[in-house]
């Protein structure tokens, strides 16, 4: 865990704890540097998982690129999932 005078690489948080990252065509070492760098990889290339894509892309645009803003946007997408995913079973028997 780094100390308070380290930064805390987001990019590269991000990409490790994502259940499916070694399917992903991003080299760890290069594009994750940052997480404007990986912004840009998933916003210029078609990296093949939208989830991910979109996890990057809120974690900059509504989270500010920051770890507190990161969780933020996260937690709420959860909760927003978590509403459709209630309406559907509204109308099936599981």
């Amino acid at each position: 865990m780094p100390n308070n005078n380290e930064e805390i690489n987001l990019a590269r948080l991000v990409y490790d704890a994502y259940p499916h990252s070694d399917l992903l065509p991003i080299d760890p070492e290069q594009d994750c540097d940052s997480l404007e760098s990986l912004w840009q990889k998933v916003t210029t290339e078609n990296i093949g998982d939208s989830l991910f894509q979109f996890l990057i892309v809120e974690m900059i645009e509504g989270g500010e690129s920051t770890l507190a803003g990161a969780i933020k946007v996260l937690e709420q997408a959860r909760t927003d999932i978590a509403a459709v995913i209630a309406q559907l079973k509204v109308h099936i028997k599981l």
